[in-house]
């Protein structure tokens, strides 16, 4: 190929933008390249280019020129393709569509609900703009849309302008992707049939040489919790939904897991500041670590090859935003739709869409609904038509809403807009928050259920049978209701919370469950919680997060510190000695999730607080110390577990994350528990796991052996029911657990389990056989 192709990079000065080039060697790229970066500020746009230099010359055959430009005309004049990369208002915007809908019970993000919206009424007046300078500038260019929310872009694109352009999204490889590792097959291998919109689409088919294979995928959807939609729903359809439905299926769900949580907007201005002084200090040779922090996987998965596809008249098949034109009969001819495209000799076919069922297919006439109106609303300033498409948002279930909503963001009606904080706000108001760090009040005593009087006049006791058989006949003022949970089932959780009557405050008595699901209640009503702990086998009473499952995965939602914590050694010593000697489990993780976080500092830039260390491993030293009393459960030893369970709590806390305590361990209990479908005593689950991980770090196991000699605590299989069969699959599984759902960076990331290793580790455990 002789002659050059122009590509203009609108928002050139990313600073993932050299993923781009990356691409391009390892897809060997052919043809000859000059590439614009176009942006505002000129310090980012050259960091960018050298940095893309860097890259390029890794892959000498290339032949890309590269230059940058902060004028719109010369940069877009000839072109013949533009990636439109542009996020308007930066990141400070993203934070605020991330943050006022909850304002109004609506999850807040980017491109879906009302922060969708608002970027849209950011981001269309600039496009629109830029679009009208290439007609005049490069009225043949074609444009690769990447700035969100992709399809009301291209909408507005295609209305307003004459501009020729597709819509590119990662999303849905991800999921073709994710399909295909669960079926242990490469994606080149299956053949897909999707139809939807931009982060609205359904994978209908799975075929593999003529055989479906959905029905596998249905059967293990909670292999798949990322997916973020119950598996009950999604079996009842018969389609894989887009990992954005859950804002539309469980908006109340993720309403609960980002509750007290730090926002994404903020997470990536302290990476991009992190980027930004990384690429200020580099020099010539391999790239800034941090470039590959930002997981710029849209340069891989989709821009770059249909880029490829298209200049270098490839033949291909790529899943594309493009024109409907007949191609979902029941949407509008102009609707902007997400469907498998084939590309042949380098121009765009006949796409090939799934056949939906009709209830999907509804859905999606609401959002395209949506979709069209709020383009319409945008380019127009047409309020009205805003009005109404906020209504059709299916994240929206009122008018009052509608109307909030508006007055917040609408241009001419901004009388109380919003403000979102920025990171350093936000450090300076958790600096402010350490200083009187909310914590609960801990009472030790043998009669302490004997004095409970809560300061409320009406409260309902969350509990489960046993406790409430062995302390009910001590409540000297009883209370309004006794609720009795069993589960932590989101479902289960859920209907706990819609069987309550009207109380004024929550009172939980029991271990893990009972005081999580109290926790949940209390949060979910906006009341105080007082917890009595009948076993010290959990810190749930004295930490602010809520343990629930979903898809058999655990997941940790909403935002509560317990009030009044009441240790009665009484009640605690009529429990099985067993249960109370667990709760060790969860301190001395610590010693195989410090490793691991000293891991991820060296080898991945991880924060790490050298005081929160010492805190936690002396506490790990305490229990050691105090094995003898906790096994015979003695007042000492209850309390030293209760004492290690608060101080590692607001250790955690202060640092802002559980990740002192908690790694591979807890990966390797969690993959434990999905796998065989077995519940287990957590601390002695979590225990095994310890061992195990400890062996596989080379850290010291015999150090946890003494521990668990000393104190009595059963984690052997034998013990705590695992089969030597599960115990296998478990190690066997563990990679895979921790690539797909693992929480902590930790030696699951560096070394692969293999069959020596579980070999060596089984012959140290003792099974029932």
């Amino acid at each position: 190929m002789s002659e050059r192709v122009k590509v203009t990079i609108l928002g050139g000065s990313a600073l993932a933008t050299p993923k781009l080039f990356e691409f391009m060697g390892k897809a060997g790229a052919q043809a000859a390249y000059d590439f614009v970066l176009y942006g505002r500020n000129q310090e980012r746009l050259g960091l960018v280019k050298s940095v893309s230099e860097s890259i390029l010359a890794l892959t000498p055959s290339l032949d890309v020129q590269i230059s940058t430009s902060t004028a719109l005309e010369p940069a877009l004049e000839g072109a013949d393709y533009c990636l439109n990369q542009i996020r308007v208002g930066g990141l400070k915007g993203r934070a605020m569509d991330e943050t006022f809908p909850r304002q109004f019970g609506i999850p807040g993000e980017e491109t879906v609900g009302p922060g969708g919206f608002n970027n849209s009424l950011r981001g269309i007046p600039v496009v629109l703009d830029i679009c009208r300078q290439m007609e005049r500038l490069a009225p043949a260019v074609k444009l690769l849309n990447l700035t969100n929310p992709s399809s009301i872009i291209q909408y507005a694109i295609r209305r307003y302008t004459t501009v020729d352009v597709i819509g590119t999204c990662d999303s849905p490889v991800s999921l073709m992707e994710s399909i295909a590792r669960l079926l242990g097959e490469p994606r080149e291998a299956l053949q897909f049939e999707l139809a939807g919109m931009h982060h609205f689409g359904w994978i209908a088919a799975v075929k593999q040489d003529g055989r479906e294979r959905l029905p596998e995928v249905l059967d293990r959807l909670e292999e798949m919790p990322k997916l973020g939609a119950d598996a009950e729903i999604v079996r009842a359809i018969g389609a894989i939904p887009a990992t954005y439905l859950k804002y539309y299926l469980h908006p109340d769900r993720i309403l609960a897991a980002t509750e007290g949580r730090p926002i994404r907007a903020h997470q990536l201005m302290v990476l991009a500041g992190q980027m930004l002084e990384d690429f200020r200090r580099w020099e010539p040779g391999p790239p800034p670590q941090t470039l590959n922090q930002r997981g710029a996987v849209w340069y891989d998965k989709i821009v770059g090859p249909t880029l490829l596809a298209l200049a270098e008249k490839g033949t291909t098949e790529l899943v594309l935003s493009v024109d409907n034109e007949g191609s979902l009969p029941w949407l509008p001819e102009e609707a902007i739709v997400e469907v498998p495209v084939p590309i042949r000799d380098g121009e765009l076919q006949q796409p090939r869409p799934a056949s939906l069922p009709q209830d999907v297919q509804s859905m999606l006439a609401q959002n395209c609904a949506y979709e069209m109106l709020a383009a319409q609303a945008i380019a127009e300033e047409d309020r009205d038509k805003a009005m109404r498409a906020l209504l059709s948002n299916l994240m929206v279930s009122n008018f009052n809403q509608v109307r909030g909503i508006l007055s917040l963001i609408w241009p001419g009606e901004k009388t109380h807009q919003f403000e979102s904080a920025s990171p350093q706000q936000e450090r300076n108001e958790h600096k402010e928050e350490q200083a009187a760090l909310k914590k609960p009040s801990l009472y030790y005593g043998s009669d302490l259920i004997e004095s409970l009087d809560p300061h409320e006049e009406s409260y309902v006791l969350v509990t489960m049978r046993e406790p409430w058989e062995a302390a009910q006949a001590r409540f000297t003022r009883q209370p309004n209701q006794v609720i009795f949970v069993q589960a932590l089932d989101w479902y289960a959780l859920e209907a706990l919370e819609r069987a309550i009557p009207d109380v004024e405050s929550v009172v939980a008595m029991g271990g893990g469950t009972a005081i999580d699901a109290a926790k949940y209640v209390a949060w979910r009503r906006h009341l105080p919680v007082d917890a009595i702990a009948s076993i010290t086998s959990v810190d749930a009473s004295v930490t602010k997060s809520i343990a629930a499952r979903a898809g058999g995965h655990v997941t940790y939602i909403g935002y509560i510190v317990p009030r009044n914590v009441y240790v009665d050694y009484k009640l605690i010593q009529s429990a099985p000695a067993r249960l109370n000697r667990s709760g060790i489990g969860d301190i001395v993780c610590a010693h195989v999730a410090l490793w691991d976080w000293n891991l991820a500092h060296k080898h991945k830039g991880e924060a790490y607080d050298p005081q929160a260390a010492a805190g936690v491993q002396a506490w790990i030293d305490c229990v050691a110390e105090d094995a003898h009393e906790i096994r015979q459960v003695t007042e000492k030893g209850i309390r030293t577990v209760m004492e290690a369970f608060e101080d590692i709590s607001l250790i955690c806390r202060r640092f802002g994350s559980s990740r002192p305590q908690e790694a591979s361990d807890h990966t390797f209990a969690y993959n434990a528990e999905f796998q065989t479908g077995k519940n287990f005593l957590h601390g002695e689950l979590v225990s095994l796991g310890s061992f195990v991980m400890a062996r596989l770090q080379n850290n010291n196991p015999q150090r946890l052996l003494d521990i668990y000699e000393n104190s009595g605590i059963l984690w052997q299989p034998v013990d705590i029911g695992l089969r030597r069969d599960e115990f296998i699959t478990t190690l066997e599984t563990l990679n895979w657990y921790q690539k797909n759902f693992g929480r902590r960076y930790s030696i699951l990331d560096e070394r692969k389990i293999d069959e020596a290793f579980i070999q060596s580790v089984t012959a140290q455990l003792r099974f029932e056989d």
